[in-house]
Order: C-alpha cells, then structure tokens, then sequence
C-alpha cells in the first residue's frame, strides 16, 4: 500500500486535526503541549479541559475554513487561546491584542460583577519573526508598572513562540519538553528532519501519540485533499503578502530615484540661469548644464533670475 507524505503540523488545519479533535487523544496531547509552553510543573498542571470552539470534520467538508485557533477552558476557569501562523499579516501584535480583550469580555455574564472576568492566555505560535526587539523564540507578555515592574493583574498573558528562532540542532538530550513538542510542530513532514522527529517522538510518549495520530490523518483521502487546498491558500496569501512587499519597496526606490533626478534638474536650471545672466553663448550653456534646447527656450521664457 502506497504512504503518502506525513502533512505539516504548522498548518492549521493539521494542528487543529491533532489538538482539537473530538478524540481524547487530542485533550491528552493538548494539555501536555500548554503544560511545556506555561511552565507548568505539578500540582500547577492543567489536568482538564473543555473546548470553547469544537472542531470535527464537518467543518471543513465545504471548504470554507477561517481561523484555525484552539480555545479551551482548564479547571482553573482560566480561558487559553492558541493559533498557528505562517503568515504576518494584519498588523498581527495588534490584532493579538484584540482577539485577547474580545475573550476577556466574552469571561463576564451580563450583570455580573467585574471580579468574575477570568484570566485569558493567548498563545501564538509563528512560522514567522515577528518580534525584531529580541533574538529569544519564546516571549511572554503581561501588564506591568513601568518603572517597578509589578503586575497590575495576572489576567493577561499574551505568548509568542517564533519558530524560525527556534534552534532544533541543539542536541536531543540538552532539549526540554517544550523544545521537544517544537520540534514535532516544526518539522514533522518534513523529510529532511524525519530522523530528528522520531528521536523525539522516543523521549516522550505524549508527542509519539501525536505522532500517531498524524500518520493516520496523512493517510486519510479527506483529509488530505481538505490539507492542500488549505496550504495551497495559505502559500497563495503568502505570496500576495511577498508581492505586496516588492510593490512597496520599489515605490520606496522610485521615490527616491524621483526626488534625486529632481534635484539634479533644479542644479541644472540653477547653473543655466547664472549662464544665461552672464550672457554665456547658448550652445555652451547647453552643454555645461545638460539642459535640452527646448529645456533651455522654456526656462528664458519663464524669465531669468539669478540665485542669490
């Protein structure tokens, strides 16, 4: 029987198929992937989970997927919010912020008290850089005092984990379980990294039944036509996002190229204008400054006056 290629979980469609479906595989899998990403030991770790936004099959029969985040709720009644993207479009720091204060809002039943708003924890997880301010893969957010450093309340926590940051040739055994579960997001697909990906699948028997379970959906006829045309849109956005950047960049350089032929014809009228005032002979004028003839007809009809 013919395999076809494992898919890549750094696509949504495939992150949400493994993290989010109705299986309980998917609840074991996910919590052990938030646990590593919050650096949460013990008695701190999510040990249950309802999803906010369930996912199944039906969803994308009619080929009509949208945002692919995974909400939950844990047994702290903390609210969790994680996405992949391969694209960095949309202002996305911005519309983090949103999508945070949006949950935030939705933690509070009409006529309640405000203390009943729960903490909401959204994590991003990007195929991109998007944080020029630091060389570190993994960020976190809160509202803090400026000048002290204190937290005005734990109820906001905004992560990023930049994947292209994220170092996979350090060495198996020096890599967390965090690292472990980024190099099955990352590479796993990709068959250059197939060795790597099952060192690790060895070191954790949760990351192995992700493994799994993306065996099977890769084999899945469904699934794996629903899969190319999400990646195909997703290259296709892509690519308007790389085209509009080229678009930009060259009326940048054409702006500029403007403005410096702009001002070397301005140097040319300047030098022109003191020639023709010193009753220099036509010809040489032409020839000094670089005007045209009919650059020059133009400029003694205008009238001449010299710079001062």
């Amino acid at each position: 029987m013919h395999r076809h290629p494992l898919m890549k979980p750094i696509v949504d469609f495939v992150f949400k198929q493994i993290f989010a479906s109705d299986k309980k595989e998917s609840r074991i899998v996910l919590m052990d992937l938030l646990n590593a990403i919050l650096g949460l030991k013990e008695e701190e770790k999510i040990t249950e989970i309802i999803y906010l936004n369930p996912y199944n099959d039906k969803a994308y029969e009619d080929d009509k997927i949208s945002i692919m985040d995974v909400k939950v709720k844990t047994q702290k009644d903390e609210v969790i919010d994680i996405e992949v993207q391969i694209n960095n479009k949309d202002n996305y720091r911005k519309r983090t912020l949103y999508y945070w204060s949006k949950m935030y809002g939705e933690t509070i039943e009409k006529g309640k008290a405000y203390e009943t708003l729960k903490k909401c924890i959204v994590v991003n997880i990007l195929d991109f850089n998007l944080l020029q301010e630091t060389k570190k893969y993994h960020s976190k957010f809160r509202v803090k005092e400026i000048a002290e450093n204190f937290e005005l309340l734990d109820d906001l926590e905004i992560q990023y984990i930049e994947l292209p940051k994220f170092n996979d040739t350090k060495h198996i055994e020096d890599m967390g379980q965090l690292e472990h579960w980024l190099v099955f997001i990352k590479d796993a697909g990709n068959e250059d990294k197939e060795k790597l990906v099952n060192e690790v699948r060895t070191k954790s028997e949760v990351i192995d039944m992700a493994g799994k379970m993306l065996e099977v959906l890769s084999q899945d006829e469904k699934a794996r036509q629903a899969y190319y045309q999400r990646e195909k849109w997703l290259l296709d956005e892509k690519s308007k996002v790389e085209y509009a950047k080229i678009l930009q960049e060259r009326a940048r350089e054409e702006g500029v190229k403007q403005g410096i032929e702009q001002g070397k014809l301005e140097e040319k009228i300047a030098m022109a204008k003191k020639l023709l005032l010193a009753g220099m002979d036509e010809t040489i004028i032409m020839e000094v400054s670089g005007l045209s003839r009919e650059e020059l007809l133009e400029l003694q009809r205008k009238g001449t006056t010299a710079d001062k």
